[in-house]
């Protein structure tokens, strides 16, 4: 797949994305990208988001009940990986299950 894109904040988003699932997956867990058609999906069998957090996981300082379990946790990755992907114009989605995982989800434009 080509994506035409700024590099470095797609980088960001990738970034944070990935770090989130390694953070938030307990050893013997998994964590996927998928790219099908356009979209990419990095997708973790970790701890999960509650229901009540979902609608609020983009905005700026907010943690959750995960955040405040993990205590280095500052807000501020998904805030400015929402940020990023607006500028960039790449819509995210998330689904998430407590103690199933979560899963997120990139419609990227293809070019070529």
């Amino acid at each position: 797949m080509t994506v035409v894109t700024d590099r470095k904040w797609f980088c960001c988003i990738l970034e944070q994305l990935l770090s989130n699932a390694i953070k938030y997956t307990p050893a013997g867990g998994s964590i996927a990208i998928c790219v099908e058609g356009e979209t990419l999906r990095i997708s973790d069998t970790g701890i999960g988001i509650a229901p009540e957090d979902l609608p609020r996981i983009f905005e700026k300082g907010y943690t959750g009940i995960n955040g405040r379990l993990e205590r280095s946790a500052s807000g501020l990755g998904l805030y400015l990986t929402r940020r990023a992907a607006d500028m960039l114009h790449i819509p995210i989605r998330v689904e998430s299950r407590v103690g199933r995982g979560t899963a997120f989800t990139l419609h990227l434009r293809q070019d070529g």
